[in-house]
């Protein structure tokens, strides 16, 4: 069969008909700058790229969306599946594939709150990174002496602080860095007046806040750069933002959060008049304790002044005395009888020794004979005829010589 082609009608291409499309969705102005309300599902970012793919949906229908780097960039939050968002963008078509796209140029969350979201998105970020951990937090010194303080010049806030602090602390040295609390130039402002205090590194302890106000007018203390401000600050910081209900990421990487900034101003600094008041009662305490501690003393002393014992000093130690004596003589009475034993014992030694004394034997007619060497001559081995001896009796000593030598018969019966 042939070719069927309408009166009328021409033959186009592939390429040219999503060409046309193209051409008519380019060519109306609500599609080229259209705002569009819809959950993130099937969300990609691609690393290498910086591009996001993503659906926009809602109860009945999808449409797919492109956001390229140049403008994803500038998306403030974490997008992904679930997160309801408005988007503002362009409608064109993808002629590869033949089917219309959403290039998104603008995205902001629905719902939660844009500025919401970006705080906590943020928070969390920062909470990883350990800026909010309490094992950095410092305390705050006990006495201060020296206060930096940085918020509006012409706050209710300052003046808040001021005549907490001067009602506290008369003589403590107010240095403020005023610095705006709202607006966009309020973040850098805040931040160059804390590291100026810090380059000057007399304050002590550093009060940063301001009062109260809407989320949009505390954002200022949820930015970054001032929460870096504040952790880094080597200086301890007490947060003083808004009021009591209001909370900020300034708090958090804060030393110490004050409801207020009057309480701030209490936190700062001690109450030096309630520490006299104290420093009086305790002085007068203290004193009543001394004297009731002389005069258990004085007491103590006259008691012991009426003590026999320093009229008649001598009952001190005559029982010592007595006990002495008793002792001196049990020692005489031991030391007699110990004596009376080692004489007895003495005697009777010295009756044994004399019994077998030489002198003894002597005395009978026997006599010592010895070699000119002082030998005791015990067999006839021992000398040689012409020997000279000498002879030892009972009252002196004889010296002779060996004529001649003979054993003895009984000697062979030994």
């Amino acid at each position: 069969m042939g070719e069927m082609v309408l009166p009328g009608n021409r033959i186009l291409s592939v390429t040219e008909l999503t060409a046309h499309l193209r051409s008519v969705l380019e060519n109306d102005r609500l599609l080229q700058n259209v705002w569009v309300r819809g959950e993130i599902a099937d969300f990609r970012y691609y690393q290498k790229s910086g591009h996001m793919y993503f659906n926009l949906k809602d109860e009945t229908a999808s449409v797919a969306c492109v956001m390229f780097r140049n403008r994803a960039k500038g998306v403030d939050f974490k997008p992904g599946d679930g997160l309801k968002v408005i988007a503002r963008g362009y409608i064109s078509v993808f002629e590869k594939y033949g089917r219309y796209q959403y290039y998104v140029e603008e995205m902001e969350p629905d719902g939660l709150g844009r500025l919401f979201l970006s705080l906590t998105q943020l928070k969390e970020r920062l909470e990883k990174e350990g800026l909010f951990d309490r094992g950095r937090k410092r305390p705050i010194p006990r006495f201060v002496n020296c206060l930096g303080v940085v918020t509006s010049g012409d706050g209710a806030a300052l003046r808040d602080i001021i005549r907490v602090v001067r009602q506290r602390h008369p003589g403590c040295h107010i240095v403020v860095a005023p610095a705006a609390v709202q607006g966009p130039e309020a973040p850098d402002e805040i931040a160059r007046s804390l590291e100026a205090l810090n380059q000057w590194g007399k304050p002590e302890v550093i009060i940063v806040g301001r009062g109260g106000g809407s989320l949009e007018d505390l954002w200022a203390f949820n930015t970054e750069k001032v929460v870096r401000a504040i952790a880094q600050s080597r200086i301890p910081v007490i947060s003083a933002v808004g009021h009591e209900i209001d909370f900020s990421l300034a708090d958090f990487a804060a030393d110490v959060r004050a409801a207020t900034p009057t309480q701030a101003g209490q936190m700062a600094v001690p109450d030096m008049l309630a520490y006299q008041e104290q420093l009086i009662t305790t002085g007068l305490r203290l004193r009543r304790i001394m004297e009731r501690y002389c005069s258990q003393k004085w007491a103590q002393l006259d008691y012991l002044r009426e003590r026999r014992i320093w009229k008649k000093p001598h009952c001190l130690f005559e029982p010592h005395r007595r006990e002495l004596q008793h002792l001196r003589q049990g020692l005489q009475h031991h030391m007699m009888n110990t004596l009376s034993t080692r004489s007895s014992s003495l005697k009777q030694l010295a009756v044994t020794l004399d019994a077998i004394s030489p002198l003894k034997v002597l005395e009978r007619g026997y006599a010592i004979a010895r070699t000119e060497d002082g030998e005791v001559v015990r067999v006839i081995e021992q000398v040689e005829p012409s020997s000279l001896l000498n002879l030892t009796v009972r009252n002196g000593e004889i010296k002779v010589e060996v004529r001649e030598i003979r054993r003895g018969d009984w000697c062979d019966e030994l």
